[in-house]
């Protein structure tokens, strides 16, 4: 869930409640706490309704007011189709579907009044392997991915690409395609990774890279990349 800006703030002047204009919502899924544990391993939240955010993605930091690399994962509601917007908010009814049993990120949010939820940034995020439990079958795929398809530094992309094209845009697409393969495999092996992808495996690789200006096509059975910096 992205906090609102300082424009944004300023722009409630002196509003002291929620008016429920659902912007909040629209802006992405609230990230998991320690605290949300309880709600899914009771059921309340499935994990299929989940994305993590690996260490090291960019991700919108509201206390730097930066996009920028991720100090930690972060599990978080996914959005809607292509959308960041929560899956559990109704366009409708213009509120949460789950009010009840809503993330302490939710709870915690009040647009003009941002504190508190500032202080929850990137503190005492759950993690996959903490939602998994004692599921060692699904801990170690997630430990076999983060090991075999490791994120590139983002910090550095942009410079390292201007500076050695040829050699990074190898590198990436050895890095996209190791990735989708093991997601294949993975998907054709499990019906539970088919339905939790997302949550036990983060977005795929190339789709992390369209911030970069790197377009993907498909040559043959493989995935490759194209630089707007070379164009």
């Amino acid at each position: 869930m992205e906090l609102l800006s300082a424009t944004d703030i300023k722009n409630r002047g002196k509003q002291i409640s929620c008016r429920q204009c659902g912007i909040c919502c629209t802006k992405g899924g609230a990230a998991l706490h320690g605290e949300d544990l309880f709600l899914l391993q009771q059921g309340l939240i499935p994990r299929q309704d989940l994305i993590t955010i690996r260490k090291g993605e960019l991700a919108y930091n509201p206390i730097t007011d930066k996009v920028q690399p991720t100090k930690a994962e972060i599990v978080k509601l996914r959005g809607t189709g292509r959308e960041w917007t929560c899956c559990y908010y109704d366009t409708l009814a213009k509120g949460c579907s789950i009010y009840e049993k809503r993330p302490l990120a939710c709870r915690a949010l009040k647009c003009w009044d941002p504190e508190e939820s500032l202080g929850l940034v990137e503190t005492d995020l759950l993690s996959r392997l903490d939602i998994l439990g004692e599921d060692e079958q699904l801990q170690e795929l997630v430990k076999a991915h983060n090991s075999i398809c490791p994120l590139p530094d983002f910090a550095s992309l942009s410079q390292i690409l201007q500076q050695e094209t040829v050699r990074t845009i190898a590198e990436l697409e050895t890095l996209i395609n190791r990735d989708l393969s093991f997601r294949n495999k993975a998907v054709e092996d499990s019906g539970v990774v088919f339905k939790e992808e997302l949550f036990l495996l983060g977005r795929p690789l190339f789709q992390l890279l369209h911030a970069f200006d790197l377009r993907v096509f498909q040559e043959g059975d493989c995935l490759r990349l194209q630089w707007g910096g070379n164009t």
